[in-house]
């Protein structure tokens, strides 16, 4: 990796499939062809590309990418050839296949196999410039563009309740389409170990509400099996689709970051203002922050009160009984697990719900109907030995609570081209500590520099550079002592 400049990519190709006057085509738009080919077959796109751009987030069940091309035209005397702009030669309409494959030092950006492949969304557009002609190239995931067209048509836990990672796992499993060809399936999409396992049980009804959307309603309806605090994302990202909780990825995280290799390529530095006085040549981490970190949050107390991030107030009326109940939760009257991504100082140390614990901003009113079938949760025993349902008004405010929590600090860095990064591991982030001793330079802020999680990625490609952009999230200030 490089050291103080971004690295350059060393292997780019893009494949585009197409049918063209009924037949099938394949066309590399990197290399110069020597030869016409065949042309029935194979059309040649003169041009080069002048960028590409990878995208993952935590907060989107599909990755998306778009690349940048010059478009040079030409003249043939051929008939059945092809002359013009890349737009009018190639008669892009959308829905084209696209392979691509990135390789530097860091690693391989792989999207040749059979469900990790791109498609183009859209007819390329000319993009404005009096010295050539450019097209850019939106792109979608094959899967998130198959599964954009899915429907859940089944109901899950007929029989009783289902585990809500269980259904995701057979929601995900069970999604296909008709395509011209084939039958599109969403089978083998997803890794045993991106699902992380639920607690809670429910019944799923699909009411042919489309796939994405039914999953991500679950989100929020989720609560991890250890006992940490519910609250989920579902994304999809290099290693296929996720369904991970805020708790069991920070816990994973740091099991990470005690192994050195995964450390290694997981931390961070910038060194600023101070940079001329630091010995390159002995310092052994290369990975560093390439511009001034921006920080676009860093506590918003007024829009985490309103939020509920602090305390909400739940009404719950009983559908049958018309029973009325409500009550308060606050931060800290928690009785599951909360893994933070600091130590040793407190996000909230003092807010209106210390102050004043029957204070709130948000309400959320739930209706409970007892003998619905479909009301979910655990059926646990009360210590009184009754059974008591866990519904939604037990385990959304606890969720609505972290994600507020999650983003308590939000900071954009870019770094040197890393493949092996990707959204929903944590990263290592130092920050250089201002002071006027040269000597204490390798000391970093104990304030800023921590563990955070990577929230969106952008890997970015050109002819002579690459480097990936990261929007970090965290939810307390300082570095653990083991890291």
């Amino acid at each position: 990796m490089a050291f103080a400049n971004a690295s350059n990519y060393s292997k780019f190709q893009v494949i585009k499939r197409l049918t063209y006057l009924q037949d099938s085509m394949e066309v590399d738009v990197l290399k110069e062809w020597s030869g016409r080919g065949n042309i029935d077959k194979e059309i040649n796109i003169p041009g080069k590309v002048l960028g590409f751009n990878y995208y993952e987030s935590i907060y989107s069940p599909m990755v998306t990418a778009s690349f940048l091309m010059q478009s040079t035209g030409g003249d043939t005397s051929d008939k059945d050839d092809f002359a013009g702009t890349l737009k009018d030669a190639a008669k892009i309409r959308g829905f084209e296949e696209v392979l691509i494959k990135v390789q530097n030092d860091s690693g391989t950006l792989d999207w040749t196999k059979k469900k990790r492949r791109f498609k183009i969304i859209g007819s390329p557009f000319n993009v404005d410039d009096p010295q050539k002609q450019l097209a850019y190239f939106p792109m979608v995931s094959m899967n998130g563009l198959f599964a954009s067209n899915m429907v859940v048509k089944k109901v899950y836990g007929e029989n009783g309740k289902v585990k809500v990672s269980s259904a995701v796992k057979k929601m995900l499993d069970n999604g296909f389409i008709m395509t011209d060809t084939e039958k599109y399936s969403l089978k083998g999409t997803w890794k045993r170990e991106n699902i992380h396992n639920t607690e809670n049980n429910m019944k799923i009804t699909g009411n042919n509400e489309p796939l994405l959307d039914t999953i991500n309603e679950l989100c929020p309806k989720s609560v991890p099996e250890d006992g940490g605090d519910p609250g989920y994302f579902f994304f999809e990202n290099i290693d296929g689709y996720n369904y991970k909780s805020i708790h069991m990825m920070i816990k994973d995280g740091y099991e990470k970051h005690k192994k050195e290799n995964y450390r290694k390529t997981h931390t961070y530095t910038y060194i600023g203002g101070l940079d001329a006085n630091v010995d390159k040549e002995e310092d052994p981490n290369d990975y560093r922050v390439l511009l001034p970190p921006t920080v676009r949050r860093d506590q918003d107390a007024i829009n985490a009160i309103k939020g509920g991030t602090y305390s909400i107030r739940v009404c719950v009326i009983n559908a049958q009984t018309q029973e009325y109940d409500e009550k308060i939760y606050t931060i800290h009257n928690n009785d599951r697990k909360t893994i933070t991504l600091g130590e040793g100082i407190e996000v909230n140390p003092s807010n209106p719900a210390e102050i004043d614990p029957n204070s709130y901003c948000r309400t959320y009113t739930f209706y409970i109907d007892p003998n619905s079938e479909s009301e979910g949760g655990n059926t646990t025993v009360t210590a009184e030995g009754g059974e008591k349902v866990d519904t939604p008004d037990l385990y959304l405010p606890r969720a609505l609570m972290r994600y507020g929590l999650l983003h308590a600090q939000l900071v954009e860095i870019q770094v040197p081209c890393n493949l092996e990064l990707t959204v929903g591991e944590l990263i290592q982030l130092n920050i250089e500590n201002i002071t006027q001793d040269e000597k204490i330079i390798k000391e970093f802020n104990e304030h800023r520099s921590g563990l955070y999680l990577i929230m969106h990625l952008c890997h970015s490609f050109d002819p002579e550079n690459s480097y990936t952009s990261l929007t970090l999230a965290r939810d307390e200030y300082g570095r653990p002592s083991e890291f």
